[in-house]
């Protein structure tokens, strides 16, 4: 992969597909992307998308038709999946692959792939007659790579040193684009109620040396941690242990939508969300079950009081269920697995963006497919069986 070329435009690349390359037996998709939604989010949005593919084994031939200086400081960590290349020309025995795209290009998609995949970003739209797959919202790239799994089996071990925990920025947080089902509360309000209301069951840390003499201090005790607003950051190389060490972690919403890496990473690591956006996650997260859902501030606090006062065993059985659930939902042999076994062909694949919120916020409902499947949204399963009447 290093010094490879991307040399001209997106609109001045012709393959030559009369010159195919040869691949190995091993399973192949052949991404190509035309648009530029796809490079969004300093490149967050490509790595992650190839990234599910290189986690679950397939050789990645990314198409070379985009700029090294638009692949953005995440969008160039690409470079360093084991089991991708830049591809001059599309790979021979299309029918055994999977075509990865966000523009059709007309010749390409004339080949005889096993798969075609189409990567929009409007999950907002309702999708009324199709039945398009989520990409499972992930862990953010500077955590992921190729021994992601290893890592995560080492957290899940992590012996718990506190019962609940946040850290994360506040600057910024001041907007609630998302007014549907109703507005969320905003990270700067929950710290605001959790600094005044918790009394002695709130410990504020201001660098993670505090945090690991705490750690000395205390084992598991029934306390919420809280990195001090402004001032407290977990070095990344730190993170998901760090996470790990709590029963729970409050999920507060992004700076765009409510939709945050740290929920992702919380419940790949087997930490508890403390979270007030569930039905933002396919299937809706269960409060009590494999989450803790709050609404307003009075809720937030009545909420973490009875988390701090909950037993062990009701913890660890709700720890094993979100363990299950992200097994079962949001990692990449889940999501994988649903484009594999999708009866179509032609699967469409849906991206979470901050873009797609900025812009159409006001157009989550009820009928959006992102709420497909919720309680907000009712069940949505005649759909498929509608579908199945005509396959």
């Amino acid at each position: 992969m290093q010094g490879a070329s991307f040399p001209r435009p997106l609109d001045q690349m012709t393959p030559n597909y009369d010159k195919m390359t040869q691949v190995s037996e091993r399973r192949v998709v052949f991404a190509k992307f035309l648009g530029r939604e796809i490079l969004g989010e300093w490149g967050r949005l490509l790595f992650s998308l190839l990234d599910n593919f290189s986690m679950c084994d397939y050789e990645i031939r990314l198409y070379d038709s985009i700029a090294q200086s638009d692949l953005g400081k995440y969008g160039v960590l690409v470079h360093s999946l084991p089991n991708l290349s830049v591809a001059k020309a599309v790979p021979s025995g299309t029918d055994t692959g999977i075509y990865l795209f966000d523009e059709e290009d007309p010749v390409v998609g004339r080949l005889p792939w096993r798969k075609k995949v189409k990567v929009k970003f409007d999950v907002f739209s309702s999708y009324r007659f199709s039945d398009p797959i989520i990409m499972p919202y992930p862990v953010h790239p500077v955590h992921a790579g190729p021994d992601l799994r290893a890592r995560l089996n080492v957290a899940r071990g992590e012996q718990k040193r506190m019962r609940a925990f946040f850290s994360g920025e506040t600057a910024g947080y001041v907007l609630n684009r998302i007014q549907y089902p109703k507005a969320k509360l905003l990270r700067v309000e929950a710290m605001d109620v959790l600094i005044r209301e918790l009394g002695d069951g709130l410990t504020l840390v201001s660098n993670e040396q505090a945090l690991e003499n705490l750690f000395d201090k205390i084992n598991c005790a029934p306390k919420f941690v809280l990195g001090e607003p402004g001032t407290f950051r977990v070095d990344s190389r730190n993170w998901l242990c760090t996470l790990a060490k709590a029963d729970f972690f409050l999920c507060l919403p992004g700076y765009v939508m409510p939709m945050c890496h740290n929920a992702a990473e919380a419940m790949a690591v087997g930490t508890i969300p403390i979270i007030n956006y569930p039905e933002w996650f396919g299937p809706r997260l269960e409060h009590m079950k494999n989450c803790i859902v709050f609404d307003d501030k009075a809720d937030l606090i009545s909420k973490v009081n009875e988390v701090l006062e909950m037993g062990d065993t009701q913890v660890a059985a709700m720890r094993h269920a979100v363990i299950d659930y992200y097994e079962s939902h949001m990692s990449a042999a889940s999501f994988i697995g649903r484009i594999e076994s999708s009866r179509d062909r032609r699967v469409v694949v849906l991206m979470v963006t901050d873009a797609n919120t900025a812009k159409n916020a006001a157009k989550l409902g009820p009928a959006s497919v992102l709420l497909r499947g919720t309680a907000i949204s009712g069940d949505r399963g005649w759909l498929r069986r509608v579908r199945a009447v005509f396959r």
